[in-house]
């Protein structure tokens, strides 16, 4: 009787060690599990505050325009290149020959949708006067020394479609404000610029080409013969 007390106190305390050992094992894994999770929430979180807290840089921004002709990502809209439109009555150069690209696109006057023509024109729709108008570009290249080259088209409700190309570049400007305190703010902005235009008339049906940094323009009702304009 004694022997077998004896063994059944052994094989108790057996378990008990056993149930400890068990107990002990959950307890790390448990611990480990709760310090992973917490070390991956911080390293996420800190990950997500470096997207959040990392603007892009103005030279960025540039670089983006001049590979891309857009601002963040975004097209830029056929808003902001009607700025340098000329009335062909009259003679250039245009009366608007830059633009703040980021204030063009985020402001509420060009708040429209565009659309893609099949010919790959990036154009919109407005009324204006009561009269449905039209203007939309489309991207030939970039020649040297960061000059691209938009052909565009623009109608007023009418029949004319005016066509004229424009030579633009982008760079960037200082842009002075004051603060409530009239504290003196300086910001870099991204500046489009209109540095030269060919008008070429109304509903022309030559094509257009930049080839080794010449202009060409072929035949049509305004041109007998193919046409070069030299960039150099």
């Amino acid at each position: 009787m004694i022997v077998a007390a004896s063994a059944v106190r052994y094989g108790c305390n057996k378990c008990i060690v056993k149930e400890d050992i068990i107990k002990m094992k959950w307890t790390i894994i448990i611990f480990v599990l709760i310090a992973a999770t917490s070390f991956y929430n911080e390293a996420f979180s800190e990950t997500e505050d470096q997207k959040i807290n990392k603007a892009p840089s103005i030279e960025d921004i540039l670089k983006e325009a001049n590979q891309n002709f857009t601002y963040n990502g975004k097209t830029i809209h056929p808003g902001c290149i009607e700025q340098f439109m000329v009335n062909l009555a009259d003679a250039g150069p245009p009366i608007v020959r830059a633009v703040d690209v980021e204030s063009c696109i985020s402001s509420n006057e060009f708040f429209m949708d565009y659309d893609v023509s099949e010919d790959g024109y990036i154009g919109y729709e407005y009324e204006k006067s009561g009269e449905k108008s039209y203007f939309g570009y489309k991207i030939i290249g970039k020649a040297k020394g960061g000059i691209h080259i938009l052909d565009t088209r623009a109608s007023g409700g009418g029949t004319m479609i005016a066509m004229t190309v424009f030579l633009t570049r982008f760079g960037i400007e200082n842009y002075r404000a004051f603060d409530e305190q009239e504290k003196l703010k300086i910001d870099k902005r991204l500046i489009l610029k209109c540095i030269g235009q060919i008008v070429r008339g109304d509903r022309d049906i030559g094509s257009i080409e930049l080839i080794n940094n010449n202009i060409i323009l072929g035949e049509s009702q305004y041109r007998k013969k193919v046409e070069v304009i030299s960039l150099d």
